[in-house]
């Protein structure tokens, strides 16, 4: 699967926070605000989020930074 993989609340926790994985409330928050992009609903129950979108929009926070910075 590569970046199309699809994680669930905890892996994303885990991608997002590293060695010390953020809460998931934090995650629901940022996907809230739209910083973060919404999951797919697998089942009335069930969520997951593609590697591939939660890369892309924290390459965008990464710009987002360096632009305010130059």
């Amino acid at each position: 699967m590569g970046d199309d993989e699809l994680l669930d609340i905890t892996a994303v926790c885990a991608l997002l926070g590293g060695s010390r994985p953020v809460h998931p409330a934090t995650v629901w928050r940022a996907v809230k605000a739209g910083i973060y992009p919404k999951p797919l609903k697998i089942s009335p129950n069930t969520c997951r989020w593609r590697r591939s979108e939660l890369i892309a929009a924290i390459e965008r926070r990464i710009a987002e930074r360096d632009e305010r910075a130059a």
